[in-house]
């Protein structure tokens, strides 16, 4: 110790002499250069120090001239006005930069004590926007008084009091009102300029350079954010949702960047004691989970005042951020959209509130989630509500820890109009594409529309899955998603580093060529050194043994899930190849099997496999069809010799002659039932297109087809626990948690394979497909979900059908 002591003040001493002294990262990148100052011993010590890895200064993911792609470009066959406007292409590929590190960015004065106190004078510099408050225009709006009114009527009709008694309707009015104020003043935003800009960015920089070693983004994304906002026109913040650090991270670069910050709507939970003031000062504005008392009661104040709130806000000129999926996502791989936001916007542009807006998916990842873990919820266990007590401990926890790097990637902005016009296009004859796709204004819903029809909930939803598919795409894969991916789908019972730093070669270059970046660089040997650190030995365990440095995955409960969730973010970029994979095994195992499959015959099991995973995984953009995604992806298992095609057989005109004559014989007899059967079969395998070779020993197809395993034991499970239904209703909780146990008792028997299957999240997904095959129904009594067997299945035998629809890919 006194050694290892002696060698950092004598590095630290010969740094403040020479200010060049190199460090661990710099030896294994550049040529050491030796200046007439510096000494032999010192090159011998620093030698020294990486033989016994000794870190004098943390391992960098980012040298600096590493070109990283530009991200997120919009969808060429949606929006091609949008792909070729903003982005500037000889500004793609560039370095990425860390923008704590203001001193570098050089967007601070350069005086004097820029030069000594740089976050504080770059905190200072920022440029003022005007964020006006509505509060009293909300209030003050005709139709908000209407629906005032409306609900003052409402609540005496509903308490059997007399409606037409002008004493008990004002007085109802009167407690109405006070009920308007008490909602706004709990919903708004209380911008400030003086805390968003003065005191937040500078206590934020210091906070996250403790957390992490650099928060991530690219320079030509800022460049194009900066022109988007010189249209005038309303930015609107999509991004992905994993921890509650996201509201800030995003409002901090847009400040940082002289770029007006968003009003953010966040979950009433987080309006708690201090932090709440914090967040509402920072533009957030606090919104219910569930927006009405009662299943078919609708809250028709509230929502006209939250609607009202966002329009009068869109017309004042802010910009605003939402998560599309609703809550953070508990199993790393992002949720399903809810559009109830977004239908708000898509609102205001058809009736003309607004002419247009910009909407900009933002993907966020981390190498270690700040939030800690949800393997609690994933087990079964109730969530914990969010308070002043659990915020505190939570951040000290966070400021004792370190979690790496985060990656912050902005989708090029796309126009609003054209969106809504391509998709219009496309759901209805352009006939009359406005009579049915117009929606009439209403103070009473939150959508803007009295009634929603068919086509305007299709078109949101198909904008919002367009959106979650764009930001998968541009989500930075970080070292601990690599590495977690690795351990877990390949090297399960665990493997020796150079064999893992292998396989991490790969995975890098096949993220590479399919248009997707790592959040990471360097060697991969030190990159997975770097992620087993960070994940730790709870997740990860890493041994010495004569064949060399062992890593193992902890695969036992509850370890397996976080590790899980790490690992969930690569699913969605190769869910194509384990759909194709998951399939190719599924025939592999019907009888008789001859090694060989025929195209059309994939392509049927890989839909019917989507049907069952379509709450999972969103498998492509909403103006792609499945078939020819499956078919383009079913291309590079051809190349990769996962699939082998089968030459046919050349035959001379002579041979073709004496079949085709064999055959009228043939055809001449006495047919058969059984003949024609098998004259329909030979026709039926004409029309399945070629006919391939499966190589089932395939590194990649082992790979594949195992990827989806988790989740089908899940759904199989699930299937099998319905027979608790028969003649009888379960409420939701009950059956959630004994399908859970059964999981954890197959798992002790053997009959599953996988722990991470014990996922609450995945058997939700489960039971909300069943109710979609109206295998189950539901209803809410006393604020309790009860499950009961839909009138066609409820009976012996009658669930087979269902259960061999989903065990079939186990």
């Amino acid at each position: 110790m006194v050694d290892v002591l002696s060698t950092r003040l004598q590095e630290v001493y010969t740094r403040w002499e020479t200010k060049s002294v190199p460090t661990h990262h710099s030896l294994r990148t550049t040529k050491l250069s030796t200046p007439r100052t510096r000494s032999k011993d010192l090159i011998h010590q620093v030698s020294d120090r990486q033989l016994f890895n000794i870190k004098e200064t943390e391992w960098s993911p980012l040298p600096e001239k590493q070109q990283r792609p530009f991200l997120g470009l919009t969808c060429s066959s949606c929006t091609p006005s949008s792909r070729s406007a903003l982005v500037d292409k000889n500004y793609r590929n560039v370095s990425v930069v860390d923008v704590l590190q203001v001193e570098k960015l050089g967007t601070h004065p350069q005086t004097f004590l820029g030069k000594i106190f740089p976050q504080l004078c770059h905190a200072l510099s920022f440029k003022k926007f005007y964020y006006p408050y509505v509060y009293e225009t909300v209030l003050n709006d005709e139709k908000i008084k209407q629906v005032i009114e409306l609900s003052a009527k409402q609540a005496l009709e509903e308490s059997n009091a007399d409606v037409s008694d002008p004493v008990m309707f004002a007085a109802m009015l009167r407690r109405q009102g006070e009920r308007a104020v008490k909602i706004l003043t709990a919903l708004r935003s209380t911008f400030s300029d003086a805390i968003l800009s003065r005191l937040a960015s500078y206590v934020m920089n210091k906070v996250m350079s403790r957390l992490f070693s650099c928060v991530v983004v690219h320079p030509a994304q800022l460049d194009t954010l900066r022109r988007a906002s010189e249209s005038q026109l309303p930015l609107i913040f999509l991004p992905l949702h994993r921890s509650h650090l996201d509201y800030i991270v995003i409002t901090f670069i847009l400040a940082n960047n002289n770029i007006q910050s968003p009003l953010v709507a966040a979950g009433e939970n987080l309006r708690i004691p201090v932090f709440g003031w914090l967040l509402r000062g920072l533009g957030a504005f606090f919104i219910k989970r569930r927006m009405d008392p009662a299943k078919g009661k609708k809250d028709t104040l509230y929502r006209a005042l939250l609607h009202t709130y966002m329009m009068q806000c869109l017309s004042a000129g802010h910009n605003f951020e939402f998560f599309i999926e609703g809550g953070r996502t508990r199993t790393g791989k992002p949720c399903m959209p809810k559009g109830g936001l977004l239908s708000v916007f898509v609102d205001a542009y058809m009736d003309g509130s607004i002419d247009d807006a910009l909407l900009v998916p933002v993907s966020i990842n981390y190498e270690r989630i700040v939030d800690g873990n949800f393997v609690r919820e994933q087990t079964g266990a109730p969530k914990q509500m969010e308070s002043f007590q659990s915020a505190v401990t939570s951040i000290w926890s966070c400021l004792t820890s370190h979690y790496g790097a985060m990656r912050v990637d902005f989708n090029q902005p796309f126009s609003l109009r054209e969106l809504v016009s391509t998709f219009q296009s496309k759901i209805v004859p352009k006939t009359n594409k406005k009579k049915i796709l117009h929606s009439v204004p209403s103070t009473a819903s939150l959508y803007g529309t009295d009634v929603v029809v068919e086509e305007h909930r299709q078109l949101v939803d198909s904008i919002a899955r367009h959106i979650i598919f764009d930001c998968c795409r541009s989500t930075a894969v970080m070292s601990t998603n690599a590495v977690s991916f690795l351990l877990l789908h390949v090297f399960r019972d665990g493997g020796k580093v150079d064999m893992i730093a292998e396989a991490l070669d790969k995975l890098r270059s096949l993220l590479s060529l399919t248009d997707r970046d790592c959040g990471f660089v360097g060697d991969s040997v030190d990159v997975i050194n770097h992620a087993v650190d960070l994940l730790g030995p709870g997740m990860v365990k890493k041994e010495r043994t004569n064949d060399g440095v062992m890593i193992t995955p902890v695969t036992m409960l509850p370890n397996v899930i976080e590790l899980q969730y790490y690992s969930n973010i690569l699913i969605p970029h190769f869910i194509m190849e384990a759909v194709i994979g998951t399939s190719i095994k599924c025939l592999a195992k019907l009888k008789p099997f001859a090694g060989e499959v025929h195209r059309g015959q994939l392509i049927s099991k890989c839909i019917e496999l989507c049907e069952v995973m379509q709450y999972e995984f969103i498998f492509t953009k909403t103006c792609q069809s499945l078939e020819t995604a499956l078919n383009e992806v079913m291309d590079t298992f051809l190349t990769s010799d996962i699939l082998i095609p089968q030459q046919k057989v050349m035959l001379t005109e002579e041979q073709e002659w004496s079949q085709r004559y064999a055959k009228q014989i043939e055809d001449s007899g006495d047919e058969t039932e059984d003949d024609d059967q098998h004259l329909t079969l030979n026709n039926r395998i004409e029309d399945l297109g070629p006919t391939y070779k499966v190589n089932l020993d395939n590194e990649s197809q082992r790979l594949y087809s195992t990827m989806l395993q988790p989740f089908i034991d899940v759904y199989t499970t699930t299937v099998l626990n319905l027979h608790r239904l028969e003649d009888r209703q379960v409420p939701e909780r009950d059956l959630i948690e004994d399908i859970l146990n059964d999981i954890r008792s197959r798992l002790d028997a053997g009959d599953l394979t996988y722990n991470e299957s014990v996922s609450m999240d995945t058997v939700r997904q489960a039971l909300k497909l069943l109710e979609k095959w109206e295998v189950l129904e539901c209803h809410s009594q006393d604020k309790i979900k009860l499950y009961y067997l839909g009138q066609h299945y409820d009976g012996e035998g009658l669930l087979d059908p269902i259960i061999e629809r989903i065990r079939q890919f186990q």
